[in-house]
């Protein structure tokens, strides 16, 4: 923005605001059916004053005097609750408000909304102390927390700018989206094909069709799902009533009321589960491949799966019996856990013998003597509805409303095993798709296209060597006939609608029928926690299932209408965010499907604004993954976009991402990488005027993707003006919940740079006039102005590598001696203020980084930001060489030297093993390693022999702490005066720390006692 932005009116304009009306005491917020009440009046927003907003006025006042009462608790808890900054301003804003009369107009005051504070809120709902203070969870009302509907919708008419946006790596379009309802002239350029048609789909439909375009969707969509059941239909088995155990549990309901019993002795089939089978090569028997027996893990009604075998030989045989759970274990014990497959080698259910890895992909591929694994139908998941009872057993009917006199049910979901019926269905989709497979390929229907070399080949590894093979037969015959009738719907479409209109609306219906592609493969999973199915790229790669779920395509719970349902919920929702917003009569909107390295229809000097979410190096394989739905939209939507480049898979060759199978090896992908953005910031550059100004949004929190790209981007003629944080994703999102990784999202603005710059800047100067100098500074500033932000460690460690760069960036090139100063040795320097500053800030000042010896110096820093979690290897060596340390494995005990860490590898029951010593056992290091994560070692886990003779003050730490326990704090004096006498101030200090910052409050409390004791 520029520098005179009303940041308000901006942030207003984005939806961001709340309707008030001030009267004495405070704001009164219009939420719900009172801001639909709102008049205009001159101009002027007004609430006229009636008994209803009289009524509503009074529930507010009552509503305010519950809330101070809460306030009182809290406040009187503990002088920490009453300081909180959400309490004083909770209190502030929940006093008493003057009169208010009927008949009289109230003026309407629309204000900045503060989203960040509401934040603040919720996580303030979340401390024990405020659950432990009212004896239950607190609970905000709406007025208390975000005061507005949803964000970025507004009833602001957005006035177009002249200003031109472009986004050369626009991806689904969303930057360019806001752009365009921003009133900016857009232009979205995209290299995949996919992509390329979402844009369509996100830009240019809603915006020139309008909510109009919804019912022309959902007319020719109803066509589509209807002939589609018609013809799935007698691949499902319906009507079927209930097996035995559900009988059983519905006559037990019924018990008083057996006339509604045969009603209601039927079932729905929601979804169907399937496992790998294989010849086991011991026994020569079939047997299962299943890596868990949990079928639900809901807590209401958990549910399991067993295993019955009977027989022995090759002619053993097994069978699936479901059953409730009882205590997490199975009706004899059984674990649930356990399955018959683990780390990919799996175990026969009749000779318990292994079946190697090996053996199990050679018949997934068919290449083994024992033949080919197959898919094996084990569970179904199912519906039953059964009379809501009253309090004396009677049967609730509606008393009043359209559904008078009709029976209240309830919903029980529950799991069977397959029947006879079941497999009747599956065998006759096999048939009727091989008697058909002709017809579907001579209209080339069917993707056969080559699973193509890349990165995850773990598809071929296991036989899907074409796509098509990455449905069962029932499944790839549902899609096939979707796709089938989709293409008969089209000369219908385009005729009763027109071109553009009409290729609007197939591309939604596509995208209907690429929903249930998505949830309907052997790619799926079976989410027990949730009870519900995981589309096939709830994990970014094509990791083999060893058990999936397929949906139903037709009946109560058709999954061709839940994709219909979500492309219209989807149409709907973007389509109320342009109304009033976007006018392409007086805004200018261009989709490109090409390469950002050169958009051939741009000018020179002809865009105000570049802004981009580039590529993260190598976190997504876009192209790769993609292929997955370009096989079936190229079959659909070819002919309607002769404008994208329709290849027989996805352009991976230009594709802007570190690709090691396409390139030859990381190191080879990392230089493609560089050199690919290189080229797009080159032509971003070429066209963006001289006065423009280029955003790009990273998020990856490794230094080598920042080393990268920072290059590219000042290479490419790029001075960075400005970095910032800005929060992204919740800290309780599954993929930010107990790792150690980036919760924000760092804006980094960038202008042309002078290229007539001419002597390089150097590193070292006399007096501080050298860069590493400056560098320094701008991350002091940096970690200033960040502090009422509040950020985790890792993205306060990220946003400073942007201010390094920053400094890095205007000085290019920077020289060392002969040297050229890096990237990645601007953000090393960054690292080493920010550690400082986060030893400071934990130690609250008590201990800087200098006290410190290399091992206490990561064991603190790591405590402080990560406590004993796990934290991804690489996240622990950027913080080793932040604090100048490295990281160096030992299999055992070793002599700490020069400025290493010591790591030790994790081992199951290492403290326990037999005729070892109680001295000897355990982990010489502060660090032990698993897998790819590294975690801090508790007291409790540290080797005896080591803590006994300390190498660090970390190990007096922890020995300190043992000694403790053994004899209290005699036994601990001692200790530490043995090892510490007349310097323990600092072993002090890092008790004291070890307190404030515990992870439980028997610790914490500990701690305290320690230190009472020996200060005494």
């Amino acid at each position: 923005m520029p520098e005179d932005t009303d940041a308000e009116a901006f942030v207003r304009m984005l939806g961001i605001e709340k309707k008030v009306v001030e009267l004495p005491g405070g704001q009164w917020v219009m939420i719900g059916k009172l801001a639909e009440r709102l008049e205009k009046q001159g101009g002027m927003e007004a609430l006229k004053v009636d008994a209803v907003v009289t009524r509503a006025f009074d529930k507010e006042q009552l509503r305010r005097a519950k809330k101070r009462g809460i306030i009182a608790t809290l406040k009187a808890y503990s002088p920490e609750l009453a300081n909180h900054p959400v309490v004083v301003r909770w209190e502030q804003e929940s006093q008493p408000l003057g009169q208010i009369h009927e008949g009289e107009y109230l003026s309407i005051k629309r204000v900045m909304g503060d989203p960040a504070h509401t934040n603040e809120r919720i996580e303030f709902k979340k401390r024990p102390d405020v659950r432990s203070a009212l004896g239950k969870e607190l609970s905000w009302d709406p007025e208390d927390l975000y005061g507005y509907g949803r964000a970025y919708q507004n009833d602001h008419s957005t006035v177009p700018s002249g200003l031109t946006v472009l986004d050369p790596t626009a991806g689904g379009g969303s930057i360019p989206f806001e752009a365009l309802r921003l009133g900016h002239n857009v232009i979205a350029n995209e290299l995949n094909p996919v992509a390329s048609v979402i844009l369509f789909a996100t830009l240019d439909y809603p915006a020139k069709y309008g909510e109009e375009l919804h019912s022309d969707i959902s007319h020719f969509g109803r066509k589509l799902v209807e002939k589609v059941h018609a013809y799935i239909q007698d691949y499902h088995p319906f009507g079927i009533t209930l097996c035995q155990s559900e009988k059983q549990r519905l006559d037990e309901h019924l018990a008083e009321n057996a006339d509604f019993i045969a009603q209601f002795n039927k079932e729905e089939i929601a979804d169907y589960l399937y496992c790998r089978q294989v010849t086991c090569p011991s026994c020569k028997a079939k047997t299962p491949l299943l890596n868990t027996c949990w079928l639900s893990k809901q807590a209401k009604d958990p549910w399991g799966v067993k295993i019955e075998t009977s027989g022995s030989g090759a002619s053993a045989r097994y069978r699936f019996e479901t059953y409730q759970a009882k205590n997490g274990l199975g009706p004899r014990g059984e674990n649930l856990e356990h399955g018959t497959v683990k780390r990919g080698i799996g175990q026969c259910v009749h000779c318990q013998q292994a079946i190697p890895g090996d053996e199990i992909k050679m018949q997934a591929r068919g290449e083994s003597q024992y033949g080919q694994w197959q898919d094996e139908l084990y569970a179904v998941v199912a519906i039953r509805h059964q009379p809501k009872l009253d309090r004396q057993g009677n049967v609730q009917r509606f008393a009043s409303g359209p559904r008078r006199g009709e029976i209240k049910t309830e919903k029980i979901s529950f799991f069977r095993p397959p029947n006879q019926h079941d497999q009747d269905a599956l065998a006759a989709a096999s048939d009727t798709l091989q008697a058909n497979w002709a017809r579907f390929d001579d209209q080339g229907l069917i993707p056969t296209e080559k699973f193509p070399q890349g990165n995850d080949m773990r598809p071929v590894t296991y036989g899907v060597d074409q796509w098509y093979k990455l449905f069962n037969d029932r499944q790839l015959l549902g899609h096939l006939t979707a796709m089938e009738t989709l293409k008969q719907l089209k000369p219908q479409i385009l005729r009763e609608l027109g071109d553009e209109r009409g290729r609007a609306v197939i591309t939604y219906l596509q995208f209907a029928i690429d929903k249930v592609v998505d949830y309907n493969s052997k790619q799926t999973r079976w989410h027990f926690g949730r009870g519900v199915i995981v589309g096939t790229f709830g994990r970014h790669d094509f990791s083999l299932k060893w058990t999936y779920g397929e949906i139903v395509l037709t009946g109560q719970n058709s999954g061709i209408a839940w994709g219909l349902s979500q492309v219209l919920d989807a149409y709907q929702g973007i389509s109320s965010l342009t109304k009033n917003a976007v006018d392409l009569k007086k805004q200018d909107l261009k989709i490109i499907n090409g390469s950002g390295v050169h958009i051939s229809d741009i000018d020179d000097n002809s865009v105000d604004f570049v802004c981009m979410d580039p590529p993260y190096y190598n976190n997504v394989q876009y192209s790769e993954l993609s292929d997955y739905y370009y096989v079936w939209q190229k079959r659909s939507l070819k002919e309607l976009y002769p404008e994208i480049a329709w290849t027989r898979l996805t352009n991976k060759r230009e594709e802007a991402v570190a690709n090691p199978a396409r390139d030859g090896s990381a190191r080879k992908a990392k230089e493609e990488y560089e050199e690919l953005m290189g080229e797009i910031f080159a032509e971003s550059r070429r066209v963006v005027k001289d006065d423009g100004l280029m955003t790009l949004m990273f998020t990856h929190k490794a230094q080598d993707a920042w080393e990268t790209l920072t290059r590219s981007l000042i290479e490419a003629g790029w001075e960075i003006t400005s970095c910032f944080p800005v929060e992204s994703e919740s800290g309780h999102s599954t993929h930010q919940m107990n790792m150690a990784s980036a919760a924000s999202t760092i804006f980094i603005s960038c202008r042309k740079r002078n290229r007539d710059n001419p002597e390089p800047a150097f590193w070292s100067g006399l007096g501080g006039s050298g860069i590493q100098h400056q560098v320094r500074g701008a991350v002091e500033a940096g970690l200033a102005e960040f502090r009422p932000l509040r950020l985790n460690a890792v993205d306060q460690m990220i946003a400073c590598y942007g201010r390094a760069l920053q400094v890095l960036s205007k000085h290019w090139p920077v020289m060392d001696g002969d040297d050229e100063v890096s990237p990645m040795r601007a953000m090393n320097e960054a690292s080493r203020v920010v550690a400082g500053h986060q030893i400071n800030e934990i130690t609250d000042g008590r201990i800087s980084v200098d006290d410190l010896d290399s091992e206490t110096a990561i064991a603190l820093t790591m405590y402080g930001i990560w406590g004993h979690d796990e934290v991804p290897f690489s996240e622990v060596l950027n913080l080793s060489r932040s604090l100048n340390t490295s990281l160096e494995n030992h299999a055992g005990g070793y002599s700490v030297h020069g400025r290493k860490v010591g790591v030790n590898s994790q081992i199951s029951g290492r403290r326990a093993i037999t005729g070892q010593a109680a001295e000897e056992s355990g982990y010489a290091a502060p660090l032990i390693k698993k897998g790819s994560k590294l975690r801090l070692t508790r007291p409790e886990e540290r080797n005896l022999k080591r803590l006994n003779n300390p190498q660090s003050d970390w190990d007096v730490l922890h020995g300190l702490l043992i000694k403790y326990r053994e004899g209290d704090v005699p036994v601990a004096r001692t200790y530490l005066e043995a090892h510490r006498e007349g310097n323990d101030s600092t072993v002090l200090d890092l008790l004291t720390v070890w307190g404030e910052e515990a992870e439980t409050a028997g610790v914490r409390n500990e701690a305290k006692a320690l230190l009472f004791g020996l200060r005494q």
